[in-house]
């Protein structure tokens, strides 16, 4: 089997790895159990748990910010309607990965570890400013907020879902997440009662 397929292999019960018990009580033990290889195997396609982390980040940048990417590049899309469909992605993506774009923000943060926080900001910066781009297309000049604080608080939301998902599963929390309070939030932002309907304002 060729080196590259073992190595997603290796990723996919990593994955599985974490879902269940969360990256502290992650190692390469429990992984080579898992996989059902050796712990010798293991190590010789990651050959350190810090390097098994950065192909876990290669792979969220594939889940989470190769789509953004696109969605943002539509031009034939409104940029509100854009908006809306990246909020939606990383929202599913944090309930069907287990909260794992958080979980590897947080270990990246509390290891210390140069490597992993630069990893993390590589995907975090890029996706921090597409959101301020769309932003800033959107009526740039009618607003009090900056469109950096505005991406800030978009990003907030899957933020709180994965340690909502974490802490206490919640199916319907889960789904007013993308049914009802991202929506809001973006009409609220946006200065929409819907997203393309103007606000009404009172007289």
């Amino acid at each position: 089997m060729a080196s590259g397929v073992r190595q997603e292999q290796i990723l996919d019960r990593t994955v599985e790895l974490v879902a269940k018990d969360g990256l502290g009580n992650l190692t390469m033990k429990k992984i080579a159990q898992r996989v059902g290889f050796s712990e010798a195997a293991i190590y010789r396609h990651f050959a350190t748990k810090q390097r098994l982390l950065l192909g876990l980040m290669d792979r969220l940048e594939r889940l989470l910010l190769d789509p953004i990417r696109a969605i943002a590049a539509d031009a034939g899309t409104p940029p509100a309607d854009r908006l809306s469909r990246i909020l939606t992605h990383h929202l599913r993506i944090v309930l069907d990965h287990d909260s794992l774009p958080i979980l590897l923000l947080a270990e990246a943060s509390a290891s210390g570890d140069p490597s992993l926080v630069q990893r993390m900001r590589d995907i975090f910066n890029p996706y921090r400013t597409l959101l301020c781009k769309l932003l800033t297309q959107i009526a740039p000049s009618s607003r009090a907020i900056a469109p950096d604080s505005l991406a800030l608080l978009l990003l907030g939301v899957p933020a709180a879902l994965a340690i909502q998902h974490r802490l206490q599963p919640d199916s319907h929390v889960e789904r007013q997440a993308i049914t009802e309070v991202a929506p809001w939030l973006l009409a609220a932002i946006l200065g929409t009662s819907a997203l393309g309907s103007p606000r009404r304002t009172r007289r």
